[in-house]
């Protein structure tokens, strides 16, 4: 058998003894605390009863503030504060028992504050963002507590898109810290065309377990409207235009950018006067490549029509086109009249035939 020396006895009683401290716990359960534990906002009253279980010489309660001197011939007594406003406490009931160890039950408390102000804003020094671009969105959340039960939670409008507990504590405070701390958290978005006009924003949401408020304590952020500058797509056009010579026709050209984009007609690489979109073709023109160039501070798009001139028929053409059109209206007619006689004769054979059955 081993032989255990007076240090690593003396040791070993003062882990146990640190253990039992910080359970603040006897293992024969004498103490009970109703409620076990509780949730307070910090500036609000409190009240736990101590009861015990066992006779005992006094019991009484030890806190940092409004403690409870040992009384005896009681069977439970009450620890209460008026206006809580000390961050990390551990009160402990205890009572003594003549001959045997001291019972002890320590308290969970948890006092927590709303942030002062939740707000979210963009890292990136410009009043509008280009589509396909990284941007940092940043979320500062003032003076809550405690911090280790916040959770960041991110919104693209009314949708939630990210939840945050890796966030970054101002000051180089611990995240395990008791009092109000400052905290803020980063949101990665790149951008779409889709995505102009959406408004971001963050909430600070306080966790606190059955004991704390129902629904979890939040505080959601103003919106952050953002806008999406986009390169300009043209709305797509016919690529060749047949032109009669010496007669008029209409080149239209739209599009959609942001910033709205500027919309021109080119020939050769020479500008054509253009008004909303559009170029009124000449007999002053030439055939060609006419280009539809929409350009904006993003980005250029262009679309190429073919335009080719073609002659108006010549006379003779004219007549052939005439005679063919009489002809062929002769010839519906003749159909038309046809069909009449053939559906004449049908009903008189059908009417010869019921008098003949008569």
């Amino acid at each position: 058998m081993e032989v255990i020396n007076s240090d690593r006895f003396l040791l070993i009683l003062f882990v146990v003894g640190h253990q039992l401290y910080e359970s603040g716990s006897t293992a024969d359960g004498c103490l009970e605390l109703h409620p076990p534990r509780v949730v307070v906002r910090h500036g609000d009253p409190v009240s736990v009863n101590c009861t015990v279980s066992t006779d005992h010489s006094g019991m009484g309660w030890a806190a940092p503030v409004d403690d409870v001197p040992i009384t005896r011939g009681v069977q439970f007594l009450t620890w209460r504060v008026e206006s809580l406003t000390i961050w990390d406490l551990k009160p402990l009931c205890y009572a003594n028992r003549p001959g045997k160890a001291q019972c002890k039950e320590r308290l969970s408390v948890t006092v927590y504050k709303p942030p002062d102000s939740v707000s979210v804003s963009s890292m990136d020094s410009t009043d509008s963002m280009v589509e396909g671009s990284q941007y940092q969105l940043k979320c500062e959340i003032q003076n809550i507590a405690p911090v280790q039960n916040l959770t960041v939670k991110w919104y693209k409008g009314d949708t939630l898109v990210y939840e945050d507990r890796d966030y970054v504590t101002e000051d180089r405070k611990s995240d395990r810290e008791k009092a109000p701390v400052s905290v803020s958290s980063i949101l990665l978005i790149t951008p779409s065309r889709a995505d102009d006009g959406a408004e971001y924003s963050c909430e600070a949401e306080l966790v606190l377990g059955p004991e704390g408020p129902q629904p979890p304590l939040a505080m959601k952020s103003t919106p952050l409207n953002i806008t999406v500058h986009y390169k300009p797509t043209i709305t797509p056009i016919e690529t060749l235009l047949h032109v009669l010579r010496d007669s008029s026709a209409v080149l239209n050209c739209s599009a959609k950018g942001n910033p709205p984009p500027d919309i021109v007609w080119m020939l050769k690489g020479q500008r054509l006067p253009t008004q909303d979109g559009i170029y009124t073709i000449t007999k002053t023109d030439h055939k060609g490549n006419y280009t539809c160039r929409a350009n904006n501070s993003v980005g250029i798009h262009e679309e190429t029509v073919r335009v080719i001139f073609t002659d108006p028929p010549t006379k003779s053409a004219r007549i052939i086109g005439i005679v063919l059109g009489a002809v062929i209206v002769g010839a519906v007619a003749v159909a038309v009249i046809l069909l009449m006689k053939q559906h004449e004769r049908s009903r008189i054979n059908c009417s010869e035939v019921n008098l003949a059955a008569v």
